[in-house]
């Protein structure tokens, strides 16, 4: 038996605390934007404006709140996150104005975007040592399974009972979810789990404030907000790409699948991958991807461009995922692992805050998304040049 199999169960907490992220990710709360707007009156400008302040509230209060998972229990914290989301989903439910919906969106990509996926892989990446970068990986899968069920099963529920009834079930099935990831956890995971108990090869442990005066930290930054920043700022205005290749918008929603295909396989190897040679090795490399399909974009057209790109950036998603899960232990260690890995998910939150709006300003101003495409790729290249220069023995 794998030693990894022996663990199952702390393993499904993390996956379906990832997949469960969904509620709070753009690919679900972006599905019923026109009920949003045709609901409480309000522009695409003004529902991006409210989307974006909830967004970067939610990054700002992780940085404070990420520490916890170092203090509190595991299935307080479990449990504590799983029904704030809940929350955020009455709170949408509930909503007769902009406030609510500012509210509701704020406690999804706080709870839901930010502390769910947060607490899944700061637990998993602190128990195990030798099987890290797989058990991250297994645990980071959620992404592209809920990437790729979560989407369709809105729409169909949303189509059927309308959206404020949507919201309610969901929130009823996280609570359901609450109930169901305790009863995995158990006694068996009362605190702080180490379950390969050897740590001789990490790192002396860093503090937050010490990590923040370690001049690695902010030449990797960039590099591991790359793949957020690009897969946002491409997804939200995929309208005017899929019009400026010729595309109907038909055929890029049938090519998204390659999206999640090539993100559940660069999970399955990329795990391994880092067992054997690290995180720091790999992460300068890992937006390669996101360079291919960027350039793509850039000097082609053609329909098999869309499950094209799409499938590279899978690949550069999944890398992504499961090097963010890793490089913290393998630079700072693992005592104050919650706080340090905060940092940069809030960081990363922000990125995605200021993504669409960014290149909305671009195309406002008369670019193509050609020209954004090669912006982009340049972005990446000097964000991988500083990650190597900051990983540099």
């Amino acid at each position: 038996m794998h030693p990894l199999l022996r663990h199952w169960r702390f393993l499904s907490v993390g996956f379906l605390l990832v997949a469960f992220s969904a509620v709070g990710q753009t690919f679900v709360l972006s599905l019923f934007g026109g009920e949003w707007r045709a609901t409480f009156g309000l522009s695409h400008g003004g529902l991006g404006l409210a989307y974006s302040a909830a967004t970067l509230l939610s990054a700002l209060l992780l940085i404070a709140a990420g520490h916890l998972v170092d203090r509190v229990a595991l299935p307080l914290m479990v449990a504590g996150v799983v029904l704030g989301a809940a929350l955020g989903s009455v709170a949408l439910a509930l909503s007769v104005g902009v406030p609510g919906l500012v509210l509701g969106f704020f406690l999804l990509r706080f709870f839901g975007q930010g502390l769910m996926a947060h607490t899944a892989q700061t637990a998993v990446a602190r128990a195990f040592r030798q099987h890290r970068g797989k058990a991250v990986s297994l645990v980071a899968a959620g992404f592209p399974v809920a990437e790729a069920i979560a989407p369709i099963l809105v729409v169909a529920l949303a189509a059927a009972l309308g959206w404020r009834t949507t919201w309610w079930l969901i929130a009823g099935l996280l609570i359901l979810l609450a109930a169901v990831l305790l009863a995995l956890l158990g006694r068996h995971f009362p605190g702080r789990p180490s379950l390969e108990v050897d740590s001789s090869d990490e790192p002396a442990p860093w503090t937050r404030a010490q990590v923040l005066r370690d001049r690695r930290f902010y030449l990797i930054l960039p590099a591991l907000m790359g793949a957020p920043f690009i897969a946002t700022a491409v997804f939200f205005h995929q309208v005017p790409l899929a019009e400026s290749k010729g595309w109907t918008l038909a055929w890029l929603a049938a090519s998204f699948p390659a999206f999640a295909a090539a993100h559940l396989v660069s999970l399955s190897f990329s795990g391994p991958l880092i067992d054997r040679f690290g995180a720091r090795r790999l992460l300068p490399w890992h937006l390669t991807p996101f360079l291919l399909a960027l350039s793509a974009l850039a000097l082609t057209d053609g329909d098999w461009l869309a499950p094209l790109y799409l499938g590279l950036a899978g690949l550069g998603m999944g890398l992504a995922n499961s090097l963010m899960g890793v490089i913290w232990v393998e630079l700072y260690g693992s005592t104050h692992l919650g706080a340090i890995r905060a940092l940069a998910q809030s960081a990363m939150i922000f990125s995605t805050a200021v993504a669409p709006v960014s290149v909305g300003l671009l195309l406002d101003g008369g670019w193509s998304m050609a020209r954004v495409a090669v912006l982009l790729a340049g972005m990446v290249m000097l964000a991988s040049v500083l990650a190597w220069q900051g990983l540099r023995r």
